[in-house]
């Protein structure tokens, strides 16, 4: 393994010590990468075992790919590493693309690729406390029966949609699993397109996130998706703070969840109205003070239109 260091904890008494080798064991093992130093991610993900941790620190210039069969693994950049996509042809044009199952990334700067953060299915991971930004095309991808955690990330300055949820899949933003009740609220703010986009019979929970200053509109929920979306700060968004549309539906407040409507801040209007609804959707639950610069809502009349006061 490519200049590598494993260390095995046991539980046992009788050890008292961490016990450190140089080969895999089938226990969990943490596996460290200096990237300034020569090392890759790539390099230490052909021997890692479920359980394992990567410990990964400085600039990783590489395109990094979670083959299908990886599995309950860590990726931990510490919040000190970078992992920027080196350009030219690549197997993959994404920064981050994952395949595996159960994967922890958490605590890296991502940039550069067409995405920053790619989950391809059906793959799953929790993607927690990252800053993705200034990738080509979208920040973090969900597609192909995925499921993603967004935690405590920030996503900004992609070239088109911050966090794209697409092709049956389905993320949690902002919360673990709905019956907990802490927030990890996520940033998505000045991408050009949506800041976050749910399509193609997938579905969300979007809890407690700041989402603003992008190209269009704050949420977009369409072509049969639907989204539970509550307690968000939605503002400065050059479209609406929310569309629905094409048989789609948004829940404004949902069980088992008591965190309270979204809002927009005061002179910080969106673009275009605060819920904006087309083409058989509907949309459920309190307005809070969503708005825009062309009024608080705008229905057409093939929407249902089941929205409550504050």
């Amino acid at each position: 393994m490519n200049q590598s260091t494993i260390c095995i904890r046991t539980t046992q008494a009788v050890f008292l010590a961490a016990l450190c080798f140089s080969a895999v064991s089938g226990n969990a093992a943490t596996v460290t990468v200096d990237c300034d130093a020569g090392n890759t991610i790539m390099a230490a993900l052909g021997s890692v075992k479920p359980g394992d941790t990567v410990l990964v620190s400085g600039t990783c210039r590489e395109q990094v790919n979670i083959a299908p069969e990886i599995v309950r693994i860590t990726l931990d950049g510490q919040k000190k590493t970078t992992i920027q996509h080196p350009g030219g042809a690549q197997a993959s044009p994404h920064a981050l693309y994952n395949r595996g199952k159960e994967i922890t990334i958490k605590g890296f700067t991502v940039t550069g690729g067409a995405d920053g953060i790619h989950l391809s299915g059906p793959a799953s991971a929790v993607i927690d406390g990252n800053v993705v930004v200034k990738n080509s095309g979208r920040g973090i991808h969900i597609d192909k029966g995925s499921v993603a955690r967004i935690l405590n990330t920030t996503v900004e300055q992609s070239g088109s949609i911050g966090i794209d949820v697409t092709g049956a899949s389905y993320a949690y933003i902002g919360i673990f699993i709905p019956r907990v009740p802490a927030l990890s609220p996520n940033t998505i703010r000045n991408n050009g397109g949506p800041g976050i986009n749910i399509e193609r019979t997938s579905g969300a929970w979007i809890v407690g996130n700041t989402i603003s200053n992008n190209k269009e509109s704050g949420i977009t929920v369409h072509r049969n998706a639907q989204a539970d979306v509550m307690a968000n700060v939605i503002n400065a968004n050059g479209g609406d703070a929310i569309t629905v549309g094409y048989n789609s539906g948004v829940n404004l407040n949902s069980e088992p969840r008591r965190d309270g409507p979204n809002q927009t801040t005061s002179a910080q209007n969106n673009g275009g109205v605060g819920i904006r609804c087309t083409t058989g959707g509907y949309v459920e639950g309190p307005s809070g003070t969503l708005a825009g610069a062309k009024g608080a809502k705008a229905f057409d009349n093939g929407c249902v239109d089941r929205m409550t006061g504050h």
